[in-house]
């Protein structure tokens, strides 16, 4: 449910909305009627080191969230005015884009909390992205998956809004720099082609943040009023959470399945290695037997041979003859006296 967020003025001015970053889903000469919101509520999401807390403080023009180089762990809500009118700012913890499932459980958790601190709803979600290196596919689909884990109606009300250091577009424009990324353009296309720029270091009688403001007027009032609905949101990440709780239980379930069968593989080629090895040992002590059975009866042979020589000779006894050999001659020379 989408529930209306402002109070339209009885006077509204008619603006022409600026071909660069402009939303696509307008003709650049077409008028689109604007009204200041009161109580514009925003929340800043975007990947870590985006520098989403120097927008939430340059936005409501002081120092009101972490500094520079601190991590954001939670979601924070500031208040001020600008302008003349109250606006609501709510930072967010960024996510890890290089991981294989984006971020963690505990920052989409944060974020979703993010958008229930500004009750009813926000009115714009700003995707911060930071234009100090090159985009890649793979932080296009993280920033993709973090707007769509709001809800399909998010793109809506999302602004990607890029943090330029410094010199870092000397030799291009801004529009410049996203035509030539096919993954910018991707995802400015995604928000209706709504993007807006903050500099490091702003150029001389400027007012960005003024400009940001008016856009996101401008995309409120192509909305007509109507905002990010945080109980839609929360009912949705909650299904979304059990769905994949429901997901992870059933892989973990399939992971066990796999272990048990690969422990009762195991187990039944330990159990024929073993047979074969008790076989193998059978085997060579049955091979062993008749070996020494030979053995013996050679030896019997043998001792039968030297018996009967030295019957006829009695000192002519072989040296290997045990007592028990001698024993023999002597009892078969006793017979034949």
């Amino acid at each position: 449910m989408i529930i209306s967020g402002f109070n339209m003025d009885s006077e509204e001015a008619m603006v022409e909305m600026e071909k660069t970053g402009s939303s696509s889903d307008s003709q650049p000469d077409q008028a689109v009627p604007l009204s200041v919101v009161s109580g514009l509520r925003i929340i800043l999401i975007g990947e870590r080191e985006a520098g989403k807390s120097a927008v939430g403080n340059a936005i409501l023009g002081r120092g009101m969230f972490d500094a520079v180089g601190v991590r954001t762990r939670e979601a924070v809500k500031r208040q001020g005015e600008v302008a003349e009118r109250q606006v609501t700012v709510v930072d967010t913890p960024g996510w890890e884009w290089f991981p294989s499932r984006g971020s963690s459980l505990g920052v989409r958790r944060e974020i979703v909390r993010g958008v229930s601190l500004c009750q009813p709803g926000p009115h714009a979600v700003l995707l911060v992205v930071p234009l100090s290196f090159s985009f890649t596919r793979r932080e296009r689909q993280a920033a993709e998956e973090h707007v769509d884990m709001l809800g399909e109606r998010a793109w809506g009300h999302t602004v990607v809004l890029f943090t330029v250091k410094g010199g870092r577009l000397k030799d291009a424009t801004l529009e410049e720099e996203v035509e030539e990324s096919e993954e910018l353009q991707g995802l400015v296309d995604r928000c209706g082609g709504r993007y807006h720029a903050l500099y490091g270091r702003p150029r001389k009688g400027h007012d960005a943040v003024a400009e940001l403001l008016e856009k996101l007027d401008n995309m409120v009032a192509k909305n007509r009023g109507e905002l990010l609905s945080s109980k839609e949101v929360l009912e949705e990440a909650r299904e979304k959470e059990e769905e994949e709780e429901r997901r992870q239980q059933e892989e973990d379930r399939e992971r066990e399945e796999d272990l048990r069968r690969v422990k009762e593989a195991l187990r039944e080629l330990e159990m024929e290695e073993e047979i074969e090895e008790v076989q193998g040992e059978g085997e060579e002590a049955t091979e062993e037997s008749t070996r020494q059975q030979r053995g013996r009866r050679r030896y019997t042979d043998e001792k039968s041979d030297s018996v009967e020589s030295s019957s006829a000779d009695p000192t002519s006894a072989p040296p290997h003859l045990t007592w028990s050999d001698l024993r023999a001659i002597r009892d078969q020379r006793c017979k034949t006296q």
